[in-house]
């Protein structure tokens, strides 16, 4: 058994070193992919979204308006034209987000209490964007209602903390868990680059098989029937340990610069359970035909969407019975729930008890490979005897 299982290790390396296009596969292919997810987030924050104001009042309290908008360091104005079709068109053709209006006679309405409107139509097909807009201009909207205010009952009361207290009674602080700093970066790269591994963790799979297989090769490496799953178990080893690699590397990389709160070995040991259950599954999908493009496609539609199954961007809870089912299905989102818990929660290791029975509960899918293989292997060498 164990001289089997080395052998087909050994195979598999050969193959590697003699493939370039496996070695690619491994190696620079998904670094390119992380470089390139990281360049995309790096910078972390949104800045400098570009935006178009009609200012139709042109007086000192819509210029300190204006002063306040381009000051965030959220929002830039990018444009002021005089008519609002103008400013609607730029925002049609994607040179800005949001058209801000300052009605006439903002100024005046104001000092008079007649509470004017300021119009701002936000360009809500990008909903990140759409929701930071939002944020940014009432925030910076609500600054300026209160110094107007303050200005007012300054005169009125003659007592700065007085004043202070009648514009803002109550007061909140608020402080965010986890991601103190609002960065993109923390929270989308470390959920990407998961997302991107357990792609390629398939694909690579398929490809070492699949290859085999379509060079009519199968019958040379398993010889016979016996140790079909050690077989495979060692021809599947060299990318475990190269994923493992990559794994360990992505979160050397997100976690040197983020404070790690839990068990990084637990954490290690969830990934190396990922990395076989994706394989077990991709053996699967080639097993249920043993047709190699086809394997590909199923690989392709199993693993791509991902990313949005992983309740990073969008929550479980709002997710319906469907898309619960198919998250349930892929191991990266079990995983997800590991590294958020161990490294931003700091969980106790028997609360991840669940997860890892889980992932390890992927592993079970290696009993059909096996006997599938079984079948396939057994009337090939079957058709070789008649």
């Amino acid at each position: 058994m164990i001289s089997a299982l080395n052998e087909a290790f050994l195979y598999e390396l050969r193959s590697i070193k003699n493939s370039w296009y496996k070695l690619f596969l491994i190696t620079v292919l998904p670094l390119i992919s992380f470089f390139l997810l990281i360049a995309i987030f790096y910078s972390g924050v949104v800045r400098d979204l570009p935006i178009v104001v009609v200012d139709h009042d042109k007086s000192e309290l819509s210029r300190s308006v204006l002063t306040n908008i381009d000051s965030s360091s959220t929002m830039k104005i990018a444009a002021m034209p005089t008519e609002i079709n103008e400013a609607m068109r730029l925002v049609q053709s994607s040179k800005a987000y949001a058209v801000v209006i300052i009605p006439r006679h903002f100024m005046q309405n104001t000092l008079l209490q007649k509470h004017p409107h300021i119009t701002a139509m936000i360009n809500t097909q990008y909903i990140l964007v759409g929701k930071i807009l939002t944020s940014a201009l009432s925030t910076t909207v609500m600054q300026n209602a209160a110094q107007v205010e303050y200005v007012q009952n300054l005169v009125e009361l003659q007592n700065p903390k007085a004043t202070m207290a009648s514009i803002s009674p109550i007061g909140i602080q608020v402080t965010p868990f986890f991601n103190m700093y609002q960065n993109y970066f923390y929270f989308l790269v470390s959920a990407l680059l998961p997302a991107m591994w357990q792609i390629f963790i398939v694909i690579v799979t398929l490809v070492s098989v699949g290859t085999m297989f379509k060079a009519k090769q199968e019958k040379a490496f398993f010889k016979n029937e016996k140790y079909i799953g050690v077989k495979l178990l060692g021809l599947m080893l060299p990318y475990t340990l190269a994923f493992m690699v990559l794994g360990i590397g992505y979160l050397f990389y997100i976690y040197s610069a983020w404070a790690f709160q839990g068990s990084f070995i637990v954490l290690v040991f969830g990934m190396f359970l990922t990395v076989v259950a994706y394989q077990v599954i991709a053996l699967l999908l080639f097993a249920i035909g043993f047709d190699y493009a086809r394997s590909l496609s199923l690989g392709a539609v199993y693993t791509a969407p991902a990313f949005a199954f992983l309740g990073i961007t969008f929550p479980i809870y709002n997710m319906n019975a469907f898309a619960l089912f198919w998250r349930d299905i892929l191991p990266i989102s079990h995983y997800m729930q590991l590294q958020l818990s161990q490294a931003n929660y700091g969980a106790n290791v028997f609360l991840e008890l669940d997860r890892l029975i889980v992932l390890f509960l992927f592993w079970l899918c290696f009993i059909p490979v096996v006997l599938l293989f079984k079948i396939r292997l057994h009337k090939s060498f079957k058709k070789d005897i008649v």
